[in-house]
């Protein structure tokens, strides 16, 4: 890009994701998921419901998206051939592990959902099918940003190095990034510690089409029910042996 990112408009988006991502949302729950000063984000609510993309609950004033955000939507298309590929493997990995996974594909600085098999209310933190999901905290990017060609990924790098969004892991950057995606690219997969949220744990792993990452993949468990380590030693087999399957289905 040869100008400066509009800040208003990338706030304004800011907002309308997380109240996607987390509604029937409480003003405070917005302001701590964006970082962005209360009188901000409240009047950008107030723009957000005068455009018809958010209401507010009247009893209590909690924030939640319109129908009109699915016209936002309209001309995604994620590929479909991927997605016949990946949908049935991934509905049989859940039926092994009895977790469910989310499917990734990189989008201009984050990873968009596009396909999971969570259940609506099953963790603190849902996602649907468009959800934009941070690149440094989730093992969906790390692990994209691990195997992606080189210039793909100093591309992202530097993209991420640009922006100051409360989303991203702003300590992970520079030669501490690089010794992990390093770390990530030889043992094959990536973890989410906790970092999406208190009561998850998540592990991932690269669909792979020559040097092109297609997508990344997880399973995701309760950080109370499950150790990092027994997640690792219980589905890292699976899910690399499922990511194998959908590749070969791709190439037919």
């Amino acid at each position: 890009m040869g100008y400066a990112p509009v800040s208003a408009v990338l706030k304004g988006l800011k907002v309308l994701e997380v109240v996607n991502r987390l509604g029937p949302a409480s003003l405070r729950d917005i302001t701590d998921a964006t970082g962005l000063p209360k009188a901000s984000t409240l009047r950008l609510l107030d723009t957000l419901q005068h455009a018809g993309y958010v209401s507010v609950m009247n009893e209590s004033r909690r924030y939640i998206v319109t129908a009109r955000v699915l016209s936002l939507s309209n001309n995604f298309r994620p590929d479909d051939a991927l997605l016949a590929a990946a949908v049935p493997v991934l509905k049989a990995l859940r039926d092994k592990t009895g977790w469910p996974s989310d499917l990734g594909i990189y989008q201009h600085g984050k990873m968009v959902i596009a396909d999971t098999n969570r259940q609506p209310g099953a963790f603190s933190m849902n996602r649907s099918v468009g959800s934009r999901v941070s690149m440094t905290t989730t093992s969906l990017g790390k692990v994209y940003m691990a195997f992606c060609p080189e210039p793909e990924r100093e591309q992202i790098l530097q993209h991420l190095s640009r922006l100051d969004d409360p989303d991203e892991n702003g300590a992970l950057k520079g030669e501490k990034i690089e010794r992990l995606l390093k770390k990530i690219r030889k043992q094959g997969y990536a973890t989410s510690d906790q970092e999406q949220g208190k009561s998850i744990r998540a592990v991932a792993v690269p669909v792979l089409l020559g040097d092109r990452v297609a997508c990344s993949f997880n399973v995701i468990v309760p950080a109370q029910v499950m150790s990092m380590e027994q997640a690792v030693t219980d589905y890292v087999p699976l899910i690399s042996s499922a990511a194998r399957e959908i590749e070969q289905r791709i190439q037919g």
